[in-house]
């Protein structure tokens, strides 16, 4: 084998093995949630509560999955505070993977115009 088909053959080898690290690498895409947690502390409107004092930050903290989800409309979604880490994880395995996929796909298009996406055609 020529040195120049080697190279030939070699390139999308390792674009695969590339491919499969990065497929490795994804999180359990049962566990996503896009969107961002925000936390929010409200003032009751009382003049007497402790919320009412200058500086203060209000009642809270209270946590929310912020998720749009078309132009102009936005979900609101309460997160109960035992549950706030395990939503903070499934918004990083969001973002994980849609980064990931990004990057799959990239190696994909390469394949692609190497003509080797669907087997070396």
């Amino acid at each position: 084998m020529s040195d120049r088909r080697k190279h030939k053959t070699a390139r999308p080898k390792r674009t695969v093995a590339a491919r499969e690290r990065l497929l490795a690498q994804l999180p359990d895409l049962r566990q996503v949630l896009r969107g961002s947690l925000v936390t929010r502390y409200r003032r009751c409107g009382r003049a007497s509560c402790h919320c009412a004092a200058k500086g203060e930050r209000g009642h809270g903290p209270a946590y929310y999955l912020m998720v749009t989800v078309a132009p102009g409309q936005t979900l609101q979604i309460y997160v109960p505070r035992e549950h706030k880490t395990a939503v903070e994880g499934w918004v990083e395995n969001f973002r994980l993977a849609r980064e990931r996929l990004e990057e799959i796909s990239t190696l994909n298009r390469e394949l692609l115009k190497q003509g080797e996406l669907f087997g070396g055609d």
